[in-house]
Order: C-alpha cells, then structure tokens, then sequence
C-alpha cells in the first residue's frame, strides 16, 4: 500500500522535536497540507464520494485511510479511544466514524487509521480532517470531498508533515528461486502457443516458489471474471461489488486473482522433495478423504485453502484469493529444484475437483502442463508417486504435452499486465539461520526470538523459545517425512510460537520445507493459544461471531481457559460432521451445516475473516481478522499445542510442512517442559459422547 503512496509523495524526515511528541500527527504531501489519504478499498486518491462506488458495508459510505504518526495503541487499548472529525468551508464540523487504527505493513513509523465519511457530506470540496488520541489532537489536513479545492483556510502556523524518508535498506541478494526474466517469457510463450493451439483464450501467472508475480499475460478475448463454484448452494452475486451473503459461493472476481493464486499455491507447496498442484491441493481439503468417499474423515489439510491470504501478518506477499485447489496448475522446476508455478485461468469458474474419480481434463491443466516444458518436475517427487494413508496423491489429469510453434512473445494475442511487467525471481523473504544445529532459514522480522513482553515470571522468554524451536528442530530433524521422496528422507517443517496475545516470537523454517507452511504454523499456534484463552468466548463475540459460541455452549464447551484446545482438537469441532467422518450426524460446533457446506463455506474459520479478505482482495490494508490475536486467521487442521508455564497459558507452538501426525509429534516435542495440566487438555473432554483429541503420533516416528 505505501508503495502506491510513495509513488506520489514525496516523503521528507519528520523533525525530531515533532517526531517524539504526544500529539499524533496526521500526514500530508511534502509541499501543502494536503492529506495523504487514500479510499481504503480502491486505493484511490482524492477526491472522495462519501457514497462508496465499491462497498463492502451495507451503509454503502466511504471509508478513507489517514497516514499518522505518533498514534499506536498500546496493548489492551481499543480504537474508542481514537476519534476523528473534519470541518468545511461553512466550519460545520462533522463526526468521523473510526473503524481501524493498526500499524502499517513494513513501515513501522505510520498507522493507519481508517473512518467512515459522514453520510450528511456532500460534495463541500476541502475539508480539514484530524483525530484525537485520548483526547490528544492531531494537526488538521486537507481532504477533498466530491472536489478539490476551497473549504476553510489552513489553522494558523499550519506547516506540511510529510512523513520520514526511511533508510534504503539492501535487498537480500539471495532471490526465490532463479528465473530469469527470459524463462518467465518462454513458460508464458508456450501456455499462450498452446492455448491457441486449443482455441481457448486464458490468463496466464508465473511466480517464483515464493509466490512473486513474474509475470501476467491475458489472451485476448479471455474471460475477465470467474465466479467462485464449490458444490455448495449457489447464491447470486451484488451486480456492482460481486459478493455474496454467506460464504464465497457464487463470489465474481477478476480472472486474474484465480490466475495468480493457482501459479502460486504450486510454488509455495513444492520443493525438492515433493511437488504439488492445485488439483493436488482439491484432494486433500474436502469433507472427506478421498474426495466422494462416505464415512471417511476429512482431508488432512483441511483449512489450509484460507492461510498465505492477501491481509496476512507473516506471508508477504500473499495470494490474492490465498492458496487454491482449482485445477490448472503446475510447478516450475530446473535440475530438480522448485522455482515456482505457472496458473492458467480461462473457464470463467473457480472452484475444487468435487469428483477426482471421472478423470476429467480441463483445458487449463493441458495448456499448464504445456507451460513447463523444459521445466518439468522431477518424476519421482510428484504428487502422484506420494501416499497418503495408502491413498494416492494425484498430481496432475493432463498427460499429453502440446508443442505447437511458438510464437514469438512480441506477437501473442493478448498484453501483459501492467501492474505485473515481466521479470525474474524476486529478491527472497528468508535469510539463513542455524537453530539448535539445524539448518533453516527465517524472516528477518521474527529473528532474533524475543521475550514475550507481557513479561512476569509466567511468560515465555526469548530463551524459552529458542529451547522450543530447538528442539522442535530437533525432532523434525529424526522425523520420518510423510509427503517427501526418496523414502527415508526427515520432516521439514515450519515452527512458530506464540505468546497469548498471539505475537511471533519466534519463526523458523528448516530448509526446503514448503513455504505455505510458513504462514501456516502461525496460524496452527495462535488458534491453540486463542481457544485455550480465558476470554475466547469474549472476543468470538464482540467480532459478532457469538453464534459459534453458543453452540460451543450447548455442546459442553465454555472456551473460557478451562479447556487446553490443540489444533486438532479445533479442527474436530470444525467439520461438517461430527464426529468427523461419521456421515448423517450434525456439524460440528464450529462448522456449517453440510447441506450448506462447501470448501468455499466451511463456517467460523472462513466468518472470521471474510468481510477483512474481501476488502484486502481489492488491496485495502487491514488485518484478517478483527480479533487482535488473529491477523492471519486461524487454522484448523493438526500441528499445534499450547504451552504453559506453572500451570499458566503463557502461548503456542505451531508446525507445519508434513504429514500433520508428524506436525503433531514435532509440536509436542517443541512443547515438552511446558505442557498443559493434564486434567485440562482436550482429550480428557467430551462432547455429544465423543473424546475430543488433543495430538496424534505416526507409528515408529523416528528415522
């Protein structure tokens, strides 16, 4: 989002006499007063409609995003305590409805703070603008409403307050992957050849394995919105926004979005030791195991289609739909090592393969498997030579390569995307980091490990994560890997741990391990740390998902830190039956009801998020979720335990990578010397007659 803002002001340095005041400061273009100030849904700038064009609010009122600084809230401190008002040019002052103040992404001296414009706005022209912080007020831009130009004069002694000029930081010389710029253009050049050879029109993605756009080529004449179709009850899209009531089924986005979230949910799930697609993915998170198979439990990743999302806290850059399991997809290898993933999108419908079973073949899985020619994945790591349960991986339907001429990448029918130029493999997120002697890598932002600053003798220190993440690499290090060839080889995984405000403590990476599960452990340990939490219940309620926790109610279930929840026990909650795989019974707590069920409507995991994801999808900044221990969302499949220190919830840890009984091995061993009081664990827990679980070892773990 700065970027864009960065694009168009010129930031100067905050003197230091302003920069450590109480007052906040509100800032503006580095020559006037003029706000830096965006629609927080388009991203556009001034002027602004107080009816929004593009709403995901039923009051249909515009919502702006104010840059400041000196304006954080403190923990435990909500946004009442931040107001907001503008003047116009008749100096009537109108009230401004504050809806979001949160930190700003990768620019740690700005906030974000998000109003709703008052609908007794009209087109007024300037107005000035300014928020109070506890009664604190900030300094007053300029906003145009409906027009730019006239309103109320400037505040005597008014200066402009553009915001710092931050270090020019180095790139990480390390990239994701190495594609070049010329590779990108030859895989995009053979999906186009062969779409033409098939008299199809398509949008086609490249990333690199960390999900980079490389490169967006749409054909002409391909379609340029899908509609979201998951098997479950279609409902008819808002003919302006298109979205839904309830769920995503029926949903319309850009063709594009679906594009770039196929390419890249094959990149960050393939590695040297395993590769997937998105067909790969549509197996393994349906309510049964296989798909279309009664009695069965459900995928072993289940959930895992809502993390690496575009409003997520740790995966950056994120997938603007989040990982996907519509077929079309394929990864990109050179000399047996992932680069990242080609996606096709052109039949107008983004959803799952409900029935793996009729082989069918999309057009869009040729034209991807065309793409990889020269790139193709290693024979022996494909999905389909990987068992599951005995079950095998499918990996991709399409079997013929297509080799029509190719045609020179200057006259393909069709443009690049602006917004996504060609280029090679982006500078990587990750640095090297040797953990417990283990090999990995992390971000630079959760390394480090750190104390939890809630402090007291109950709370994990940096020295306790770092016993944790150690040996959770330890054990994943000696770990039978579950979904890696050659047989014999040991887990890799992502390890995350949390403190109970669900602040990253710590973050690791073994190398190799897939990226999505970088994202994924945090997620898998903030939903241990937040539904073994005193005021789980609390918080599901003022999100307005109080719903879930009367049926949690009912069921026995207070969430109310009486209980010790791992992710497999949440997850067990979450299924359209319960207990899972038991057809014909009622959902579980947490779950929509399978008459109502898709993998695009599976109940409180996609409630919590939806209204903040759909906002992100078109580019506004805000977190997943408006609980503030949830940024990226929860998770609901296996790999994660509480911890606990003198019998005191004190976090979580988190894995994610492999088979989920091994993420459950390696999350217990992390968590060994700080487990929960045995009476309060899941497993010594029942509902409807049931034992809820709490972790689940493979046979014979160890290499």
């Amino acid at each position: 989002m700065l970027s864009l803002l960065s694009a168009q002001v010129d930031f100067q340095t905050v003197n230091t006499t302003s920069a450590q005041s109480s007052r906040p400061v509100l800032f503006s273009d580095a020559l006037s007063t003029r706000g830096v100030v965006i629609d927080s849904v388009t991203k556009k700038r001034e002027p602004f409609s107080p009816r929004a064009a593009v709403s995901f609010a039923a009051d249909k009122c515009t919502r702006i995003m104010l840059m400041a600084g000196n304006l954080r809230l403190a923990a435990g401190e909500g946004i009442e305590l931040v107001t907001a008002d503008a003047e116009d040019e008749s100096h009537q002052i109108y009230s401004l409805t504050v809806e979001y103040v949160g930190p700003v992404p990768d620019q740690t001296w700005a906030t974000s703070v998000v109003v709703k414009l008052n609908e007794q706005l009209g087109d007024v022209g300037d107005v000035l603008v300014r928020v109070y912080y506890k009664g604190n007020a900030s300094n007053r831009v300029r906003v145009g409403i409906g027009h730019v130009g006239g309103g109320p004069p400037d505040d005597p002694g008014a200066v402009p307050t553009p915001g710092p000029l931050l270090p020019d930081f180095p790139s990480n010389p390390i990239t994701a992957g190495t594609l070049s710029p010329a590779e990108v253009q030859t895989i995009i050049v053979q999906a186009v050849s062969a779409a033409v050879a098939l008299n199809r029109a398509v949008t086609v993605a490249v990333t690199d394995r960390e999900g980079n756009v490389l490169g967006l080529f749409s054909m002409t004449g391909a379609p340029t919105t899908m509609q979201i179709r998951g098997g479950g009850p279609l409902q008819t899209p808002d003919p302006i926004t298109g979205l839904v009531p309830i769920g995503l089924e029926g949903t319309r986005l850009q063709s594009k979005l679906g594009a770039i979230s196929k390419a890249g949910t094959a990149a960050l799930f393939s590695t040297s030791g395993n590769a997937f697609t998105t067909r790969t993915a549509s197996f393994i998170i349906q309510e049964h195991f296989p798909p279309g198979v009664a009695f069965q439990s459900g995928g072993p990743l289940y959930g895992v289609q809502y993390s690496s999302l575009p409003c997520s806290d740790i995966k950056k850059p994120g997938l603007p739909l989040g990982l996907s399991g519509d077929p079309g997809s394929m990864p990109i290898y050179t000399n047996g090592v992932a680069q990242g993933g080609v996606g096709i999108e052109g039949d107008g419908v983004y959803g799952i393969d409900r029935d793996p079973s009729d082989f069918d073949l999309p057009f869009e899985e040729v034209i991807a498997l065309s793409a990889v020619r020269g790139f193709e994945t290693p024979s022996l790591i494909r999905a389909d030579n990987i068992l599951v349960n005995g079950i095998r991986l499918p990996f991709i339907n399409a079997s013929a390569v297509l080799q029509p001429s190719a045609i020179p990448f200057a006259s393909l029918p069709g443009a690049v995307d602006p917004f996504f130029p060609i280029r090679g493999a982006q500078p990587s997120a990750f640095t090297s980091v040797v953990v417990g002697g283990i090999r990995g890598e992390t971000d630079p932002r959760f390394f480090p490990f750190i104390s939890s600053p809630s402090g007291g003798p109950n709370s994990l220190t940096a020295a306790d994560v770092d016993q944790i993440i150690s040996h959770a690499a330890q054990q994943a290090n000696i770990t039978r890997a579950a979904i890696r060839q050659a047989l014999g080889s040991n887990a890799r995984v992502s390890i995350a741990v949390v403190d109970t405000e669900g602040r990253v403590l710590g973050l690791f990476r073994q190398e190799d391990a897939p990226v999505f599960g970088f994202d994924v452990s945090v997620q898998k340990a903030r939903t241990a740390a937040f539904f073994s939490a005193a005021n789980a219940a609390t918080l599901l309620r003022s999100a307005g998902l109080g719903s879930y926790v009367d049926r949690a109610a009912a069921d026995g279930l207070r969430l109310d830190g009486s209980v010790a929840f791992s992710d497999r026990a949440v997850g067990f909650l979450h299924r359209p039956f319960f207990p899972d795989g038991i057809d014909n019974t009622a959902a579980g707590p947490f779950s929509t009801e399978i008459n109502k069920w898709s993998v695009f409507n599976v109940g409180l995991q996609l409630d919590l998020i939806k209204t903040n994801f759909q906002a992100a999808i078109v580019g506004a900044s805000v977190p997943c979720t408006s609980i503030a221990s949830l940024p990226n969302g929860i998770q609901i499949f296996p790999g994660s335990v509480p911890l606990y220190k003198n019998g005191v919830l004190v976090g979580a840890i988190g894995i994610s990578g492999d088979g989920v009984d091994q993420d459950d091995l390696i999350s217990a061993a992390g968590g060994n010397g700080f487990s929960p009081p045995t009476a309060t664990r899941s497993d010594q827990v029942f509902v409807r007659g049931v034992r809820l679980p709490f972790v689940k070892f493979p046979r014979s773990p160890n290499l």
